[in-house]
């Protein structure tokens, strides 16, 4: 319960930090402006473009949940598939060739976002941050169970989950915290049951951990974006 309260205060710091840093951006535009003799209502207007963009932050991550969910999805269906089928181990290599597509194609995105000088704020270094803590457990989770000889699909689930969650607080989106609990559940619910049944259980709690909040990320983003 520690580090539950600690991870919850540093949330609460992280936001704080960063409003005051929007607080001090939107003080610095008004003085520069001063000279322009600028209106009440357009000093709201500032105040207002500059929140709307901290709130938008999110929904422009959606690309990534929508990307990998569904590629996990294809993957570990048609794992089922040739396990079903009689391919065994050889079936595994759906699992190399999805990040031969995903991380490409997310590098690609990336830049693009980039050239268009999409700002990224303090909330945005600290989701990449987990993620990539993510990546490093997982890639060690998954060689501790190859070592032994066991499933990982729990243990992927479970850090799948904590980072889901994770990210969820960071930017009070209640659909990712949620996706992490699912992630969870069906992290335990892997303990119980082995064998291809498994890749079922992937499949489905990632259409509700990835895909949902992904989707509803994106329709916020088009939304916010059609106000503009």
């Amino acid at each position: 319960m520690t580090i539950s309260k600690l991870q919850i205060s540093k949330v609460v710091l992280f936001g704080l930090y960063y409003k005051l840093v929007y607080v001090c951006a939107v003080i610095i535009k008004l003085q520069t402006m001063t000279e322009k003799s600028i209106s009440h209502e357009e000093s709201l207007n500032i105040i207002q473009t500059m929140i709307d963009k901290a709130k938008n932050k999110m929904s422009q991550n959606g690309f990534h949940f929508l990307l990998w969910g569904v590629l996990v999805i294809l993957s570990s269906l048609t794992q089922y598939i040739l396990v079903m089928q009689g391919y065994g181990n050889n079936s595994n290599i759906v699992w190399i060739i999805m990040p031969v597509i995903g991380v490409p194609v997310g590098f690609i995105y990336e830049a693009r976002r980039n050239k268009v000088g999409t700002a990224e704020g303090y909330n945005d270094k600290t989701y990449s941050l987990v993620w990539l803590g993510f990546g490093i457990a997982l890639g060690i989770g998954i060689f501790a169970c190859a070592s032994a000889h066991i499933s990982p699909m729990p243990i992927i689930l479970c850090i799948v989950g904590l980072a889901t969650f994770i990210s969820g607080t960071i930017y009070r989106f209640k659909l990712l915290v949620i996706g992490g609990i699912v992630f969870w559940i069906a992290a335990l619910a892997t303990v119980f049951i082995s064998g291809p049944a498994q890749l079922l259980i992937n499949a489905g709690a990632t259409f509700v951990g990835y895909i949902i909040p992904g989707i509803a990320l994106y329709n916020n983003y088009k939304k916010d974006s059609a106000r503009v």
